[in-house]
């Protein structure tokens, strides 16, 4: 079994806060700086901005989310994630999204974000959530 680097481990530290509920720790682990961008929206510059967009999703408060790690690679200071994120709201509604992420990590925080899905398939999802 492979030792996962410090980076690593702090990618992995993120995703299991998450889906832990503690959505506001796993924040704290981004740079004060940091560039968020969930492709293809546009992307947010800043830790307390990306907060704001995933509490304003309704995530910790509507939508419970559980990022599944399904592998992990590792190229310099930067974690790929390869995911299956679930996210439930409160009636038990879902929506399953395959999603591919990038993070790069330095002095102890992730300093990049990037996540790559399909947005017609979310948009669709939430569509028929909304019924």
């Amino acid at each position: 079994m492979q030792t996962d680097t410090p980076e690593a481990a702090l990618v992995r530290h993120f995703f299991d806060r998450i889906n832990a509920g503690r959505f506001d720790d796993a924040i704290d682990l981004l740079a004060e700086d940091v560039l968020y961008h969930n492709i293809p929206l546009p992307e947010i510059r800043g830790r307390e901005n990306a907060r704001r967009f995933h509490k304003d999703f309704g995530i910790g408060s509507r939508i419970r989310v559980e990022w599944r790690l399904l592998r992990l690679a590792q190229d310099g200071d930067t974690v790929l994630t390869e995911r299956f994120d679930l996210f439930t709201d409160a009636r038990g509604g879902r929506i399953e999204l395959p999603t591919m992420g990038s993070m790069r990590v330095a002095g102890g925080a992730i300093t990049e974000w990037r996540d790559y899905f399909d947005l017609a398939s979310f948009e669709k999802q939430a569509a028929a959530l909304q019924g």
